[in-house]
Parts: structure tokens; sequence; C-alpha cells
């Protein structure tokens, strides 16, 4: 009975010995996180993650053309370019590329901008927008890339 209970001590010892006082460590905290980020840190060795360079402009869009910030504020330019986008969105033959091209209406000129598939999809996107109540000209620069 006294092996056993000599053994249970030491495992028990052992035990406690490795929980130490884990409440008291906490990690170095680091800047930059989002929701899907886990990182670890030791008080000796913190995680560093660094900053998201996503701040360059792309090199088409060098002042001379129209982006989404530019979209017009005024309700019938908010109105075109929700109806646009709905009807697009709502073309069951597009691609999900050009599904998700650029409307940008500004003073009742839509421009519309982003990849598509194909030129039926460039024609087909171009004519909604041409159809729309209140557009007064369309600037097509949708381009056709092969995947």
């Amino acid at each position: 009975m006294r092996i056993p209970f000599l053994l249970l001590s030491s495992v028990i010892a052992v035990a406690l010995v490795g929980c130490g006082d884990d409440g008291a460590k906490q990690p170095t905290p680091t800047t930059n996180h989002t929701a899907y980020d886990s990182p670890t840190a030791t008080a000796d060795k913190p995680v560093t993650i660094p900053a998201v360079d996503n701040t360059a402009k792309n090199q088409r869009d060098d002042g001379t053309t129209l982006t989404p910030v530019d979209q017009g504020t005024s309700e019938a330019d908010t109105t075109i370019t929700a109806v646009v986008r709905t009807a697009v969105v709502a073309e069951p033959k597009l691609s999900v590329n050009a599904q998700n091209a650029k409307i940008i209406t500004k003073d009742g000129v839509v421009t519309l901008r982003g990849p598509v598939a194909s030129n039926s999809e460039r024609t087909t996107i171009m004519t909604i927008a041409e159809r729309t109540p209140g557009v007064k000209r369309v600037d097509n620069q949708l381009e056709v890339v092969n995947p």
C-alpha cells in the first residue's frame, strides 16, 4: 500500500510543478492583428506582424480614370449605380469577374471598369447600363481577359 501511495504522490507533485503560475505570463502585445490572426508569443520572443502594404495605387489609376471613390453622391447617381449593379448581378450568364465590375456613375455618366471573360460579357454589361433610366452616356473601359 505504501508504494502506490508514494507513486501517486510523486505523480501529483510533478503535475503541480508543471502547472506553475501560467496566469502571470502574458504574451507580449503586438499590433496590426485582425480577427483571423492567431500569433503566439512568449516573454522572450514576441511575434511581430508586418503591416500590409496595400496602399499603392493601381498603375492604370493614374488620376485620369474614375475609381469608385469618384462615385457621384447625388440621389440620381446612386440610384443609377444601384439599378445597373442589380441588373448585372442578376444576369446568370455573366462570370463572377463580370458581375463584380466597377460601376461608377457621376453626373449621369456611367463608367464601367474591370476584367470580363469575353466580348459578349462586355457588351451585355454595356447594354444594361445604356438601358438604365437617367443614364446620359456609358464609358465602357471593361477589359476582356482570358483566364
